[in-house]
């Protein structure tokens, strides 16, 4: 009886870990789909509006709790803070590329602006695409190795 319970219990905290790990996955696919927003609603504001950035961003309600950490944190930069920016469910490169594109916000003339917001959209988008292909492929992968993992380290532990 101890056995199938230690076989159950290794399961489930196997299951946990896969499920995990597909919900660290599925963050990144939603941040890069709430960035590709955000610089959409960027490119409309410049072109039609002309708003300062920070009442922008304020209003811009997309995305996933990892952006609007992020975009909090950029808010508190332009309020004259520093810009900390914490890496969340993103690779250090992926953080980088996020923090310069907020940093570079504002640096440019209009037509500039939009030209560089285009370009980070169209990557961004790009990036939300490989993502997404990826996760409708591996994303329940990693859940059903998880819970099989942990079935054969329960079965070994008997």
């Amino acid at each position: 009886m101890n056995g199938i319970f230690v076989a159950a219990l290794s399961s489930f905290v196997g299951f946990l870990f896969g499920f995990m790990l597909f919900k660290r996955q599925k963050e990144r696919e939603l941040y890069y789909f709430g960035a590709t927003k955000l610089c959409s609603t960027l490119i409309n504001n410049i072109s039609y509006k002309a708003d300062k950035i920070s009442s922008v961003i304020n209003s811009f309600d997309g995305g996933c709790a990892s952006l609007k950490k992020n975009l909090n944190e950029f808010r508190t930069y332009l309020g004259g803070g520093e810009f900390k920016m914490s890496e969340n469910c993103l690779t250090a490169s992926e953080a980088n590329t996020i923090k310069e594109f907020l940093l570079g916000l504002g640096k440019y003339d209009g037509e500039t602006q939009l030209m560089e917001l285009n370009r980070c959209e169209a990557e961004f988008k790009a990036r939300y695409g490989e993502l997404k292909a990826k996760n409708d492929k591996q994303g329940n992968m990693y859940i059903k190795l998880g819970l099989l993992f942990g079935l054969l380290v329960g079965i070994l532990l008997l």
